[in-house]
Protein backbone atom coordinates (compact mmCIF):
# COMPACT_ATOMS: atom_id res chain seq x y z
CA UNK A 1 0.00 0.00 0.00
CA UNK A 2 3.12 2.68 0.97
CA UNK A 3 4.32 1.27 -2.33
CA UNK A 4 1.69 2.23 -4.44
CA UNK A 5 1.18 5.51 -2.52
CA UNK A 6 4.60 6.39 -3.09
CA UNK A 7 4.22 5.72 -7.03
CA UNK A 8 1.30 7.86 -6.98
CA UNK A 9 2.94 10.95 -5.65
CA UNK A 10 6.41 10.40 -7.71
CA UNK A 11 3.71 10.34 -10.71
CA UNK A 12 2.42 13.68 -9.47
CA UNK A 13 5.64 15.23 -9.00
CA UNK A 14 6.67 14.18 -12.88
CA UNK A 15 3.57 15.33 -14.02
CA UNK A 16 4.36 18.45 -12.16
CA UNK A 17 7.71 18.74 -13.48
CA UNK A 18 6.71 18.58 -17.00
CA UNK A 19 3.72 21.14 -16.81
CA UNK A 20 6.44 23.45 -15.64
CA UNK A 21 9.09 22.44 -18.39
CA UNK A 22 6.09 23.91 -21.22
CA UNK A 23 7.70 27.25 -21.25
CA UNK A 24 4.33 28.83 -22.42
CA UNK A 25 4.43 32.53 -21.75
CA UNK A 26 1.98 35.24 -22.83
CA UNK A 27 3.26 38.80 -23.79
CA UNK A 28 0.58 41.63 -22.46
CA UNK A 29 1.76 44.95 -24.68
CA UNK A 30 2.04 48.32 -22.35
CA UNK A 31 -0.69 50.88 -23.88
CA UNK A 32 1.75 52.93 -26.05
CA UNK A 33 1.21 56.61 -25.14
CA UNK A 34 0.99 58.93 -28.76
CA UNK A 35 -0.20 62.50 -28.93
CA UNK A 36 -2.22 63.20 -32.56
CA UNK A 37 -3.37 66.23 -33.98
CA UNK A 38 -7.15 66.08 -34.57
CA UNK A 39 -8.96 66.63 -38.03
CA UNK A 40 -10.72 69.39 -35.80
CA UNK A 41 -9.78 71.85 -33.51
CA UNK A 42 -11.80 73.14 -30.78
CA UNK A 43 -13.14 76.75 -31.12
CA UNK A 44 -11.62 78.82 -27.95
CA UNK A 45 -12.47 82.61 -27.17
CA UNK A 46 -9.87 84.20 -25.37
CA UNK A 47 -12.16 84.50 -22.48
CA UNK A 48 -11.98 81.11 -22.15
CA UNK A 49 -8.32 80.46 -23.16
CA UNK A 50 -7.66 82.70 -20.07
CA UNK A 51 -8.36 80.82 -17.49
CA UNK A 52 -5.72 78.16 -18.15
CA UNK A 53 -2.59 80.46 -18.45
CA UNK A 54 -0.10 80.27 -15.94
CA UNK A 55 2.46 78.32 -14.39
CA UNK A 56 1.61 74.59 -13.01
CA UNK A 57 4.14 72.52 -10.74
CA UNK A 58 3.88 68.99 -12.47
CA UNK A 59 4.22 65.61 -9.70
CA UNK A 60 8.10 65.37 -11.24
CA UNK A 61 9.31 68.85 -9.72
CA UNK A 62 9.14 70.58 -13.49
CA UNK A 63 6.74 73.54 -14.33
CA UNK A 64 4.60 73.92 -17.22
CA UNK A 65 4.04 77.40 -18.22
CA UNK A 66 0.91 78.01 -20.50
CA UNK A 67 1.30 81.57 -22.23
CA UNK A 68 -0.29 83.55 -24.79
CA UNK A 69 -2.23 85.96 -25.57
CA UNK A 70 -5.31 85.84 -28.01
CA UNK A 71 -6.83 82.23 -29.13
CA UNK A 72 -2.52 81.90 -29.52
CA UNK A 73 -1.35 79.39 -26.59
CA UNK A 74 2.50 78.41 -25.70
CA UNK A 75 3.57 75.48 -23.46
CA UNK A 76 7.05 75.14 -22.04
CA UNK A 77 8.15 72.55 -19.81
CA UNK A 78 10.91 74.35 -17.78
CA UNK A 79 12.91 76.18 -19.89
CA UNK A 80 13.17 73.68 -22.73
CA UNK A 81 11.51 75.81 -25.75
CA UNK A 82 7.73 76.92 -26.63
CA UNK A 83 5.19 75.31 -28.27
CA UNK A 84 2.35 76.53 -30.32
CA UNK A 85 -0.74 74.73 -28.96
CA UNK A 86 -4.67 74.69 -30.43
CA UNK A 87 -7.09 73.42 -28.14
CA UNK A 88 -8.77 69.62 -28.94
CA UNK A 89 -11.54 69.81 -26.47
CA UNK A 90 -12.43 72.33 -23.78
CA UNK A 91 -9.67 71.41 -21.56
CA UNK A 92 -7.17 69.70 -23.69
CA UNK A 93 -4.21 71.25 -25.73
CA UNK A 94 -2.04 69.99 -28.34
CA UNK A 95 1.34 71.25 -29.91
CA UNK A 96 1.44 71.55 -33.47
CA UNK A 97 4.75 69.81 -33.85
CA UNK A 98 3.22 66.99 -32.08
CA UNK A 99 5.78 67.33 -28.53
CA UNK A 100 3.33 68.06 -25.86
CA UNK A 101 -0.05 67.78 -24.72
CA UNK A 102 -2.28 68.90 -21.78
CA UNK A 103 -5.06 68.42 -19.99
CA UNK A 104 -5.71 70.72 -17.48
CA UNK A 105 -9.08 69.64 -15.06
CA UNK A 106 -10.40 72.25 -12.08
CA UNK A 107 -11.57 71.08 -8.97
CA UNK A 108 -14.57 72.69 -7.03
CA UNK A 109 -11.75 74.83 -4.92
CA UNK A 110 -9.86 75.67 -8.55
CA UNK A 111 -7.30 73.54 -8.04
CA UNK A 112 -5.66 72.48 -11.00
CA UNK A 113 -4.98 68.49 -11.82
CA UNK A 114 -4.70 66.67 -15.24
CA UNK A 115 -2.17 65.31 -17.37
CA UNK A 116 0.76 66.04 -19.35
CA UNK A 117 2.30 64.66 -22.25
CA UNK A 118 5.77 65.03 -23.93
CA UNK A 119 7.52 63.41 -26.31
CA UNK A 120 11.45 62.91 -25.18
CA UNK A 121 14.45 62.20 -27.52
CA UNK A 122 15.46 58.25 -26.76
CA UNK A 123 18.69 56.79 -27.93
CA UNK A 124 18.60 53.03 -29.08
CA UNK A 125 21.50 51.71 -27.65
CA UNK A 126 21.89 48.96 -30.36
CA UNK A 127 21.62 51.05 -33.67
CA UNK A 128 22.65 54.45 -32.25
CA UNK A 129 19.47 55.77 -33.88
CA UNK A 130 17.77 58.97 -31.62
CA UNK A 131 13.69 58.51 -31.77
CA UNK A 132 11.16 60.23 -29.85
CA UNK A 133 9.24 58.12 -26.61
CA UNK A 134 6.04 60.27 -25.34
CA UNK A 135 6.04 60.27 -21.94
CA UNK A 136 3.24 61.05 -18.71
CA UNK A 137 4.98 63.66 -16.78
CA UNK A 138 1.94 64.27 -14.52
CA UNK A 139 -1.25 62.74 -13.80
CA UNK A 140 -3.96 63.92 -11.44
Amino acid sequence: MKIQWLLGLALCATMGAQAQQGDESVTVPAPRLSIDLPDHRYHMDDWQMRQFRGSYTLDNGQTLHLRGGGTAVYGEIDELGPHRMVAIRPNTFVALDRKLQVRIDFDQNDEAGGEVLMAVPQRNLASGEITEQVVRLATR
